[in-house]
């Protein structure tokens, strides 16, 4: 096993691709093994308890995704060993850039037509 008890590791989300990788770190082992039903059997698995580390992170997939995390440290989750996607060596958090808005102006032209033209900057020092 790679991961102890205190790393910091990146995670992705068991929902898919589409929400973001976020840091969490681990805090207990789990272990279980197979265990034998009378109509059906349990398959075995193994992870971790954890809890997310930067604020940041927990804000974006809180707004975004709706996931309820409130402060790290607090909210513990559960992490399946093919989840975690790596241990980094600087761990910062990685939330996406928001996009540049654009301003546009809109003018009426003399037919009553709207013209939609992006705004020239005005950066005069």
């Amino acid at each position: 096993m790679k991961y102890k008890v205190g790393d910091i590791v990146l995670v992705s989300s068991p929902a898919g691709k589409v929400i973001p990788n976020i840091h969490v770190k681990l805090l207990k082992r789990v272990v279980v093994d197979p265990a034998k039903g009378n109509k059906t059997d349990g398959p075995g698995y193994k992870g971790w308890e954890a809890t997310p580390v930067f604020q940041e992170e927990i804000d974006y997939i809180r707004k975004e995704w709706s996931i309820p995390f409130s402060k790290p440290g607090e909210d513990k989750t559960w992490v399946y060993d093919e989840h975690i996607v790596k241990r980094p060596r600087n761990a910062k958090p990685s939330v996406p850039q928001a996009r540049k808005k654009i301003k546009r102006k809109r003018k009426t032209s003399k037919s009553g037509v709207t013209v939609i033209r992006k705004a020239k900057s005005s950066s005069k020092k």
